[in-house]
């Protein structure tokens, strides 16, 4: 049986919503399409199978599909968003075991060239951010991808035992077109978190892990931006970064390929964190870059502190090129903040602008060139 929830039709405007049911009555398949979001509540209440199909969100609005449990999203077709200068998200999920991808040929197009002015957060019209997982337990995202983020992307935000596979960030038009800030993965306050074949070509960091524990990045593609980050750490509500994992990856054309940043005279932690096996090539400023010295916008001071111990840092089996113009390693940290470290197989090359490095823990095998 098949229950249609609502159509509207005025002035050649459709929006459809339309639910398969059991014998029983219970809807399982619900399909959300149009240009309206009335019915949202109605299929979130009424059905676990979700599917989201060529549909035009109004402007200020999220699609929001927080609060469910024990469902399944699907996106198909083009998702796309009307302007308005807003905050966002535009799409919203959490949740309880969910899944969550989306089918082949699909976009979730954040129509990022109408808000691109160069500025990004900083500065001229309000972005919205596009996608934010929050409050979501244990889920599994697969197959999604997205088009010209207006800013940050994918946002995991208080999230646990949650997997993400095969994600596609495609903002490269912003490279013309005044893209900037257009992350592709935040990850704050998340635990056992794991995102797997990642191809992203953006303007900032490929992903950034700014607070959480168990973190896995592995083999992603990451074109443009600022590389594999973890920061800025610092003056937020969860300052502390653990166990964080970057391996199997590669990094072109990006401002850093491995980078740690934290916010002077701020406290917190950073401890756990691994990257291997990665290559990075035609870097434009830092092959690998460890810094204490971080206020945010406009960015370093030059005068790192010691309020953010980084501990446990292992750096194995990375190589690649950098500009001539770029550094290849650098370390400026407050003294006794690097702790534990270990770094083996290191071979970053093509820089000649060598800084002094400051803050390197004994017996590291750290070097800077």
């Amino acid at each position: 049986m098949v229950l249609v929830l609502k159509l509207l039709i005025g002035l050649g405007v459709v929006a459809i919503a339309t639910s398969e049911t059991t014998s029983s009555g219970r809807a399982t398949s619900c399909t959300l399409t149009g240009n309206s979001l009335d019915q949202l509540a109605e299929v979130k209440a009424s059905c676990n199978d979700i599917v989201i199909e060529d549909l035009l969100v109004p402007a200020g609005k999220s699609l929001d599909l927080s609060g469910l449990s024990d469902a399944s999203i699907t996106f198909k077709g083009n998702v796309s968003f009307e302007y308005a200068e807003w905050k966002g998200p535009l799409v919203l999920i959490g949740g309880t075991n969910l899944s969550i991808k989306g089918e082949e040929g699909h976009v979730i197009d954040g129509q990022g060239a109408k808000y691109w002015d160069t500025f990004g957060i900083h500065a001229g019209v309000q972005k919205p951010r596009l996608f934010k997982l929050r409050y979501l337990y244990n889920g599994v995202v697969n197959n999604l991808h997205f088009l010209n983020s207006p800013r940050h992307c994918m946002a995991i935000n208080n999230c646990t035992n949650v997997t993400v596979n095969n994600l596609v960030v495609d903002s490269k038009d912003g490279d013309t077109q005044g893209g900037h800030n257009t992350d592709a993965i935040n990850v704050k306050g998340s635990e056992n978190i794991f995102i797997n074949h990642t191809t992203v070509y953006n303007q900032n960091d490929c992903i950034s892990v700014r607070s959480g524990k168990n973190v896995h990045f592995t083999d992603g593609y990451c074109y443009g931006g600022h590389g594999l980050s973890i920061g800025s750490i610092g003056n937020r509500t969860n300052n502390v970064v653990e166990d964080v994992y970057f391996t199997d990856s590669i990094v072109v054309n990006s401002e850093n390929g491995v980078r740690i940043k934290t916010v002077v005279n701020a406290t917190g932690l950073v401890s756990g964190i691994t990257y291997n096996n990665i290559t990075m090539s035609n870097i434009t400023t830092f092959g690998i870059l460890v810094r204490g010295d971080y206020v945010g916008n406009p960015g370093p001071t030059g005068t790192p502190s010691n309020g953010i111990p980084i501990r446990n840092l292992t750096i194995t089996n990375v190589r690649g090129t950098v500009q001539p113009q770029a550094t290849n390693i650098y370390v400026l940290l407050g003294q006794g903040v690097a702790q534990n470290w270990y770094w083996n197989n290191i071979n970053v090359t093509g820089g000649t602008n060598n800084l002094t490095c400051q803050g390197i823990p004994p017996n590291s095998g750290v070097f800077c060139a």
